[in-house]
């Protein structure tokens, strides 16, 4: 289980120290480092099976908000993302006022002047890995950050569900904000009295199936989720009841991803962890699934009708995504390493792997021949005619980690907010 605190009884002493010795010459770094074109860490050691969070660390430092966030610089620029995601009440559709109604994703009771422990340990292994970049002293190790929390570093964990418990475990409402969305999960009957429930569900990132017919990709898993509605039934047992001591009747149920609900950082989790039913087994699928190095989100998003007016153009311009980092699996259920590819500068197509302490440049053809999954033509076959040429008689072969690594979360920032999400590059 992780964030369980074992016998750390003096945690919160031992890292006020550390913290506080480290920030004193980790300040001026952090001046350098928001002047930077661009910062490229110098890795993460692996404490012995801690593969999965530094995967996940490598992705977040990448983004200098969220890393100046974690830092403690940057709080405005935090909050002002926090205010646009936030869903205003000014709508003067139903659907819309009803999908206001629920909380956003990390909410706190925290005073606004605390800081989590949490965050004080991530601080402290961000700020070292600035002065590694700077002082070229290697890779950084994260224990002050798994002693802080609790986390056994000898015990396998899932990279996607460790980054959602911890974002909400660090306390920090201007950080997850920055990963939150909302989808309408909503339920209409069809017998013409037009009785309906919406409801807004918060999340952290989308789970989006992968198929074992290797067809998979992002726009079709999304278009899945997002596209046509269940139909409730009555008939065959499952109609849906509007109210309490009503009648069932039929009914579509399904879930909307509008305009208002989309985050800053996009997390796109691949469910390749499939449970077969017949051989009563959990099984890793390590079928192709497509990803697009541009994200148009503008076809998926439910266009709002405001006073008979759908959305303007220029408001669905604003779905669109780019691809910053993929979390890479390699292995089987139970048994395999993470480790991650990003683009530190956004706007340029320069990729890195961050294998642990092992910091690799890499061409986008080598991600993608990587993080696929399955067998695909080498990568040579994409260079040229003659790599054509060359490429028609080449056996489909895997990418760096092997047959049985793919990508299990992609991570996407939001165009429009490049601007502030990587203000201190510009």
């Amino acid at each position: 289980m992780l964030f369980t605190p074992k016998k750390f009884q003096k945690s919160a002493v031992v890292l006020a120290i550390v913290v506080a010795v480290s920030l004193i010459s980790i300040s001026s770094v952090v001046a350098a480092s928001q002047s930077s074109p661009v910062v490229i860490s110098t890795g993460l050691r692996n404490l012995g099976n801690t593969c999965y969070l530094n995967a996940q660390l490598q992705c977040a430092f990448h983004i200098p908000l969220v890393r100046d966030l974690i830092l403690g610089v940057e709080e405005e620029k935090g909050q002002a993302v926090c205010d646009d995601n936030s869903i205003s009440d000014d709508s003067d559709d139903e659907s819309e006022k009803k999908y206001d109604e629920a909380p956003a994703v990390g909410t706190t009771t925290s005073k606004p002047d605390e800081e989590s422990q949490g965050v004080l340990a991530l601080r402290n292994v961000f700020g070292e890995m600035l002065q590694a970049l700077t002082g070229k002293t290697g890779p950084v190790s994260p224990r002050v950050l798994t002693q802080t929390l609790g986390i056994p570093v000898m015990e396998q964990q899932d990279s996607q569900e460790f980054w959602k418990l911890l974002l909400p475990a660090l306390k920090k409402p201007a950080l997850t904000q920055l990963y939150a969305g909302a989808l309408e999960d909503y339920i209409i009957a069809l017998d013409g009295s037009k009785r309906e429930r919406r409801r807004k569900e918060a999340f952290l990132d989308l789970s989006l199936d992968v198929s074992p017919d290797g067809k998979s990709s992002v726009m079709s898993s999304l278009q899945k989720l997002f596209g046509d509605p269940e139909i409730l039934s009555v008939a065959e047992g499952n109609g849906w009841r509007p109210e309490k001591g009503a009648d069932k009747v039929d009914a579509q149920k399904g879930y909307l991803l509008r305009h208002k609900g989309l985050p800053s950082i996009l997390q796109l989790h691949l469910k390749r962890f499939n449970y077969d039913w017949n051989r009563d087994i959990m099984e890793k699928l390590n079928d192709p699934f497509e990803f697009p190095l541009e994200l148009d989100l503008s076809s998926t998003v439910a266009r709002t009708i405001v006073d008979g007016t759908v959305e303007s153009s220029s408001s669905m311009s604003s779905c669109i995504y780019d691809l910053q980092s993929i979390v890479v699996h390699m292995g089987q259920f139970g048994v395999g390493h993470y480790y991650s590819y990003v683009r530190p500068d956004v706007n340029s197509n320069s990729w890195y792997r961050f294998n642990d302490d092992i910091v690799t440049p890499v061409s986008f053809d080598e991600v993608v021949a990587d993080a696929t999954g399955g067998k695909i033509c080498g990568i040579s076959a994409k260079r040229g005619l003659f790599g054509k040429i060359k490429g028609l008689f080449q056996a489909p072969s895997c990418g760096y980690g092997g047959r049985t690594s793919n990508a299990y979360v992609l991570q996407y920032v939001r165009r429009s907010e490049i601007p502030l999400l990587y203000s201190c590059e510009k």
